[in-house]
């Protein structure tokens, strides 16, 4: 066995003592306490007022810090929409290049006619319009990240489709956030392509008045404990060693420097209660328009998600209580602990591509070269992954 548990114990059992610190649990209390006291207004014109952009990405709050709501009940009759994707990626070992990508939706609906429409599409790319962003002048190949936004539109496609088919009223579901974090590092070219195909999809939502949703769980975002870390900050936030604030707040903002926004809201809000919604100040979102993207937290039961939705959904109270009351009664749904959507779990396994079903498409490429004469000859390296050296 290659890798040697016994030091890796120790240092896992190290671990678990510093998570469950006193001191920890100690400032915890105090950042929740802080969250409370917080004016909102103030916070909000201290970091529009900066004109320097902060170290660290914050959460404009649009109305209260720490303010709950309970989830209303949902319509007698309606629809939870999910759609999601999995992708077989091109891979440089193969002597073609083609990758596939399967969606699948979940269409459940609830009520005085409850059904169930479940189903996948899959479709594998292999022109060069497909394999390049570009093709012949920069040839940008789309894999990696670019693959991933790839699928991330053919999901957001399929959700829509899926939606327009539902009975109303419906909430389109999507796993994960609708902020395309990773386009911030992208050639201009490939922002405009993948920008101009999200919010043209975002555009046919907000026609139909069907609010999406893009639902994070256990989610990783900092954004409002680093938005105390400015209303703790009395200097300038990008130099910290020219901090003036006294010990016990110095220890405070280091405490939030690693602390998760579930960690402040777990214990403050109760089963099926909201936050108030907050505006992320991404650099990316500048570019969505009027499908800028807002977010709140939500306790779905057992579990501090972050709900996610445009500007146009959370500023509208139809939409805003129909989203979390679906959201709720989809946790209150679920078979597991901690809850998670039933249409997204559903979504998930019309759209997985298991390792038989890729080496299946493997099979067909090779096959159908074969035919044409053409021998499907992979690197040295491909065949030694698929046996053992010694």
């Amino acid at each position: 066995m290659p890798l040697k548990l016994g030091p890796i114990n120790e240092q896992v059992e190290d671990m678990a003592r510093s998570v469950t610190a006193e001191e920890r649990r100690e400032q915890l209390d105090k950042a929740r306490k802080l969250l409370r006291a917080a004016d909102a207004e103030k916070l909000k014109a201290k970091i529009r007022n900066r004109r320097n952009p902060f170290p660290w990405l914050v959460a404009v709050p649009t109305g209260t810090l720490s303010g709950a709501f309970p989830s209303p009940d949902p319509p007698r009759d309606f629809s939870a929409v999910a759609a999601d994707g999995s992708s077989i990626p091109t891979d440089r070992h193969s002597p073609v290049r083609f990758y596939v990508i399967n969606t699948g939706h979940a269409v459940l609906t609830y009520g005085r006619h409850p059904n169930a429409d479940l189903d996948s599409a899959g479709q594998l790319y292999f022109e060069e319009k497909d394999l390049y962003i570009s093709p012949g002048r920069k040839n940008i190949p789309v894999e990696g990240t670019r693959l991933g936004m790839k699928m991330g539109m053919a999901e957001l496609q399929a959700l829509l489709a899926a939606s327009r088919s539902a009975s109303q009223p419906a909430v389109a579901l999507r796993d994960g956030s609708l902020i395309l974090w990773a386009l911030q590092n992208e050639d201009e070219e490939v922002q405009h392509r993948f920008l101009g195909e999200f919010k043209a999809c975002l555009e046919e939502f907000q026609t139909s008045r069907i609010p999406v949703v893009g639902y994070v769980s256990y989610t990783g975002s900092h954004d409002l404990a680093n938005t105390l870390r400015v209303w703790l900050c009395q200097d300038d936030p990008s130099d910290c060693d020219a901090c003036s604030l006294s010990k016990e707040n110095r220890t405070l903002c280091s405490f939030l420097s690693t602390t998760l926004d579930r960690q402040l809201f777990d214990g403050l809000l109760q089963d099926g209660e909201r936050s108030d919604v907050f505006e992320s100040r991404s650099a990316i979102l500048d570019r969505y328009g009027d499908h800028r993207i807002q977010f709140f937290y939500m306790d779905v039961g057992g579990e501090i998600a972050r709900i996610e939705a445009p500007q146009w959904v959370m500023r509208d109270a139809e939409m805003l209580e129909l989203m979390q009351a679906v959201i709720y009664d989809q946790c209150q749904r679920s078979g597991g602990y901690p809850p998670y959507p039933p249409a997204l779990q559903e979504a998930h396994e019309q759209a997985v591509i298991g390792t038989a079903e890729r080496r299946l498409v493997e099979d067909l490429v090779e096959q159908a070269l074969a035919e044409r004469g053409i021998v499907y000859a992979r690197s040295a390296k491909a065949y030694s992954k698929r046996r053992r050296g010694v």
